[in-house]
């Protein structure tokens, strides 16, 4: 770098003053000058007080930002002399930079003889040989001298100066959005677009010193973009600003070693002062490796409070409300603005559709829409089509022809990135001609440390491509540990596939992990085109299945009302087949087989009749009209006939998940019968029963008389298709009692007690809390954690045992609980008790071990909630994001508190793999 003289145009080079010793300068002098500092070192001009080089003894150079500024009254070797240099803390040295006449040379160099004297002590130490004094004498060599140092010090990031690190920020930063930008626009648009970005003012997220806040949005959003937008106005803050670190941009797959390491490992050090960090792609690793680096995140900002994390991350990765921010969708018209600066010119309003509209709402699908136009093709598309053929147009942009072999090496690296957490070398891939075409083809970016696509969507896209040539399965990428990083390759690999072929993968896709088909079919499928009133013809109907059928089998039936009921089975068979034990509760069985159904089909609309107890052969049989009494029938539904591609998945997913939020909220999962959920479900049913039609609600139950009551009804269970009871307690069905009299078999004694006591306390107060004593409340509190942990992990094995480990509260476990219950004193609007628990994992225990609870009573008054919960924020979350620790309501009085709580959890693990949505009203 070059400067030109105070007293002359030539440009002087700027090289390191030449030391008269080496050791003098950089052995010993380690404390800044300034008096009272103990800081990290810079050289300084003494003549001048400008800051001349970071003394550190590993980055011997001059200053990036101008060099020094010359005394043209002294020669340039005097300049640079060892005795015309003064070592300073990065702070005082920018301070005297700023307003070097209130640093006159004299008090400079007082600083610098009282300097030289502190070091005297550390010079008398150090005994070195004579070669080695003439070595430090002799005529510097910048190059040697790095040379030697680097081999003998490691590199730190703290050896840069702070306007080097500043201005690789800066370079970094413009880099990633170059990478991101140069597959989809043409070189000539770039810049108008980069200055576009540059200068939108729409507002900024806002994470505080302190905090973790997570993007979440989808593939294509713009959630990396919005953090680059943050990170950037961080790295201008800290231009000016010594006490603020420069900003870290980080990839969450180059986090190997933890997220505190990796942050040292860039600052040199441990954060000071503040800190602003970005973990960009956390889907870019397996799930627990994410929810790792969020539970690390949250401890780093409580360890470090000036730092603040924010994270970008599609849904699926759970992450507590409190912390997420959604993206929202862009305004078409934003959209289309980025559009015609990518295209130079509008989109024609001849293309314009309903499609269009939706496209424009995100930057990545705004850019691909232009590229698109650019290419001459079809702007009718789906998100999914538009983001699959992304790659393509890419390649189609060349003018040079792909070889084959190049594409089946992307499609392997897709494996390799997505089948790993850690970044993939250039040399582990292959060899360097194998890495020059795949980077040549503008859908690979790489450096001496990792190779990897130019944006996550080609890395998606070639990841189905692997799929289809063979070089990834489905029983694989679609398991519960791979489906997060795979998730839109096999969405991309299903929305491309032909019509058969895409009927093979869901199906695939559904005996394996049925979350894994709902979530496909939620981003790929529309289901508003079955919701139109007209049904189709018998024509489009028998062509559709015609189309479809992977077998070709159902072709051979003639009627097309059973084979129209065949097509609609197929899917829902598969879905049962994946969802295991489950099924049984989902949809009618008999001897562990789905039932026959019946069907009548007339002008495009479907009567499909579930048979009570009538098993296969054959599968479906034609019903002699279209709207049948009920008799055999168990249930019977009337339903259009779906004709899009995916119709008949989308109404078996429909089905399923009624079917699951009933069963979750009547509370009747198959359990074992000794379980305490059941027996909290025995005592509500005969309670039921036994006060059924009764003017006074009984606590403690008669046996006999109950089993009585119990023989009565049975006769009308057996003697209908179903009856109800409707009281003051809900509504009991057939099922229920038929449980309820295969449960009471169990029984022995002559009475049957309520599971959980009454108040000890009774009369005192306007709640039913209030009618419990502190110790009591205290011993129930615990006995019902306890009990609600053994029922939930009961739940698990019975109903999901091929999926628990994928449920997150099951991962955990073996559990033991902490926790604190705090007990309103004297306040009349406090309706419920609260508790908090924290649930870690035991070591010594067993899965099937009763836990250990261990809670403590605390008053409402005080902080220890707060502080205890402070205190167990670091902990980590599991696979599916069940949280470590919670507030929980401790319902006293109410019959089956247990129950609600192991199904509380349950619902929460259910929703973050994906098998219910809008799960809240299951909560209670």
């Amino acid at each position: 770098m070059a400067k030109r003289s105070a007293a002359s145009d030539k440009p002087i080079e700027h090289r390191v003053p030449t030391p008269g010793t080496v050791r003098q300068l950089y052995g010993t002098a380690f404390a800044c000058a300034k008096p009272g500092c103990r800081a990290e070192l810079y050289a300084v001009n003494t003549d001048t007080g400008q800051h001349v080089l970071n003394s550190h003894v590993a980055h011997i150079h001059a200053r990036s930002e101008g060099g020094p500024r010359w005394n043209p009254a002294m020669s340039e070797a005097d300049n640079r002399d060892v005795d015309n240099l003064l070592l300073l803390c990065f702070p005082h040295a920018w301070e005297i930079d700023q307003v070097p006449d209130d640093y006159p040379a004299e008090m400079l160099r007082a600083w610098k003889r009282d300097q030289l004297a502190n070091c005297e002590h550390a010079h008398r130490s150090w005994q070195i040989s004579d070669d080695e004094t003439r070595e430090a004498v002799a005529p510097f060599d910048l190059g040697a001298a790095v040379e030697k140092i680097s081999a003998v010090v490691p590199f730190n990031p703290r050896m840069r100066s702070r306007i080097e690190t500043w201005q690789l920020a800066i370079r970094r930063g413009h880099a990633m959005r170059v990478a991101r930008l140069t597959p989809l626009i043409q070189a000539e648009r770039r810049p108008a677009v980069l200055a576009w970005m540059a200068g939108r003012e729409d507002p900024l997220v806002e994470v505080r010193a302190g905090q973790l806040r997570v993007l979440v949005g989808r593939l294509g959003a713009g959630k990396s973009e919005q953090a680059l937008r943050w990170w950037g106005q961080a790295v201008q803050e800290a231009a000016n600003d010594p006490d603020t670190e420069i900003p870290l941009f980080l990839p969450a797959r180059h986090i190997t070693a933890g997220l505190e390491s990796a942050i040292a490992s860039e600052l040199g050090g441990d954060p000071s002062g503040r800190c602003q960090v970005v973990i960009d792609d956390l889907d870019s690793v397996p799930l627990r490796e994410a929810a790792r680096l969020l539970a690390e995140a949250r401890q780093l900002v409580h360890t470090w409070p000036g730092v603040s994390v924010l994270a970008t991350a599609r849904p699926g990765i759970p992450v507590p409300d409190e912390e997420r921010i959604l993206i929202e969708p862009w305004p078409a018209q934003r959209g289309a603005e980025l559009a015609k600066l990518a295209l130079g010119d509008e989109i024609p309003w001849r293309l314009w559709n309903t499609e269009t509209s939706d496209l424009l709402t995100s930057p990545l699908t705004a850019l691909g829409l232009a590229a698109r136009v650019h290419a001459g093709r079809d702007v009718k598309v789906s998100r999914a089509q538009l983001l699959a053929d992304l790659a393509t147009m890419v390649i189609d942009s060349q003018s040079d022809e792909v070889a084959d072999g190049t594409w089946q090496d992307l499609a392997r690296l897709a494996v390799r990135i997505l089948g790993q957490s850690q970044p993939v070398a250039a040399a582990s891939f292959g060899p360097l001609p194998v890495v020059r075409r795949l980077t040549a083809t503008g859908l690979v970016v790489g450096d001496s440390t990792e190779l990897t696509f130019a944006l996550p969507v080609f890395e998606q896209f070639f990841g189905s491509e692997a799929l289809r040539m063979g070089l990834a399965d489905v029983e694989t990428i679609a398991a519960g540990s791979a489906f997060p990083q795979w998730r839109y390759a096999l969405a991309f690999a299903v929305s491309t596939a032909l019509d058969q072929d895409q009927e093979r993968l869901v199906a695939g896709l559904a005996m394996v992990n049925p979350a894994a088909a709902f979530w496909v079919l939620d981003e790929i499928a529309d289901d508003n085109v079955d919701r139109t009133h007209d049904g189709p013809s018998d024509e489009a109907i028998a062509a559709l299945i015609s189309r479809r059928d992977p077998t070709g089998e159902l072709t051979a039936e003639p009627d097309l009302a059973i084979r129209a009921g065949q097509w609609l089975r197929g899917a829902e068979q598969a879905l049962l087949t994946g969802l295991g034990p489950l099924a049984e509760s989902l949809a009618r069985h008999r001897d562990g087989r789905l039932v026959q159904w019946g069907t009548w089909l007339q002008n495009g609309h479907l009567t499909l009749a579930r048979s009570r107890d009538q098993l296969p052969p054959p599968d479906i049989i034609k019903l002699p009209e279209i709207w049948p009494s009920l008799g055999r029938w168990h249930r019977i539904d009337g339903i259009r006939f779906p004709t899009s591609g995916l119709g008949r998945w989308l109404r078996a997913q429909k089905a399923l998940r009624e079917q699951l939020r009933t069963v979750i909220r009547r509370r009747t999962l198959p359990i074992p019968r000794t379980s305490w959920l059941a027996r909290e479900r025995l005592y509500l049913l005969a309670e039921f029963v036994y006060n059924y039609g009764a003017a006074r609600r009984r606590h403690t139950i008669d046996l006999a008389e109950l089993r009585d009551t119990i023989t009565v009804w049975m006769e009308r269970v057996n003697g209908s298709v179903r009856s109800t009871w409707q009281g003051t307690g809900g509504t009991v069905d057939s099922d229920d009692i038929r449980w309820l009299a295969a449960q009471l078999d169990m029984e022995a004694g002559d009475t049957l007690p309520p599971p959980w006591p009454d108040g000890d306390q009774p009369g005192i107060g306007r709640w039913i809390w209030q009618t419990y004593s502190p110790e009591l409340t205290l011993t129930l509190a615990t006995d019902i954690v306890r009990e609600a942990l053994v029922g939930y992990r009961q739940l698990a094995e019975t109903s999901f045992p091929a999926f628990g480990d994928a449920l997150g509260l099951y991962s955990m476990l073996p559990v033991r609980v902490e926790g604190l219950v705090r007990r309103p004193v004297n306040d009349e609007n406090a309706y419920m008790i609260e508790m908090i628990v924290s649930l870690d994992p035991d070591l010594d225990a067993q899965r099937s071990d009763e836990p250990s609870v261990d809670l403590r009573l605390v008053p409402d008054e005080g902080d220890e909630f707060w502080t205890f919960s402070q205190e167990r924020r670091h902990a980590i979350r599991t696979t599916f994001g069940q949280s470590p620790l919670q507030n929980v309501n401790l319902p006293l009085g109410h019959m089956c508190p247990a129950t609600s709580l192991a199904y509380r959890w349950l619902v929460q693990d259910l929703a973050g793999v994906g098998w219910i949505k809008d799960h809240h009203g299951l909560l209670d």
